[in-house]
């Protein structure tokens, strides 16, 4: 194999400083912490950005808590909705988003409140109200109604006292704990099957509730 010197054939070389080669190699891993970081950066606010949908896909139900990582129900300052396919047994019941009954005193109903049509009421009992609630109302096959509602509160303890007053006025209306945290059953042992799921988080309480006949 030649030599270095042979294949040069006397052509003159000048190396860059020491201080120039070092610097220059800083700033190449400098490039790649940027990269990384940048990196790390999408994958996180991916995780954080979306609707519920990311968190409880469809059909899935239950009762999550979670005091770190992004806001589950914001998104670049914006509250985010369900979507009908969201919603407990979508297939069957063919849920539809319904405006107008979002504006009804049923559908706005605070916290410990369950139920719509007033088959599960609860009473406030010295519960705060929450700073700000957002509620969207979906209609399905037959009289099936759903109601989303997300609220925020002043702090996190209000949070949690209304998170437990809604689980008391779910039991108390008769409604089951399942394994996986969320409620169904019948209220008071007649009337429609009622299924509810929460999901708390900092400040901000977000609940499902999907009733319908028993036999839709």
């Amino acid at each position: 194999m030649a030599d270095v010197e042979e294949l040069l054939g006397g052509v003159s070389v000048r190396l860059a400083p020491a201080q120039a080669v070092r610097g220059r190699g800083e700033r190449r891993r400098a490039r790649q912490r940027a990269a990384l970081v940048t990196a790390a950066l999408v994958a996180v606010t991916a995780a954080g950005i979306g609707s519920w949908t990311a968190l409880m896909p469809a059909g899935a139900r239950g009762t999550g808590v979670a005091s770190e990582g992004e806001n589950p129900f914001m998104s670049r300052g914006t509250v985010q909705n369900l979507k009908p396919s969201d919603l407990p047994m979508y297939n069957v019941l063919n849920w539809k988003a319904d405006d107008k009954s979002s504006d009804g005193e049923t559908f706005r109903a605070a916290l410990p409140q369950a139920g719509l049509d007033g088959v599960c009421n609860g009473s406030p009992g010295g519960i705060e109200e929450p700073q700000q609630q957002f509620t969207s109302a979906f209609t399905g096959k037959g009289d099936a109604k759903a109601r989303y509602r997300v609220s925020q509160y002043a702090n996190a303890d209000q949070s949690l006292d209304a998170t437990r007053g809604l689980r008391q006025t779910l039991r108390d209306c008769g409604l089951k704990e399942d394994k996986d945290g969320s409620y169904s059953g019948m209220p008071n042992s007649n009337g429609p099957r009622l299924e509810v799921s929460v999901r708390h988080w900092g400040t901000w309480v977000g609940v499902v509730e999907a009733q319908y006949s028993p036999t839709p």
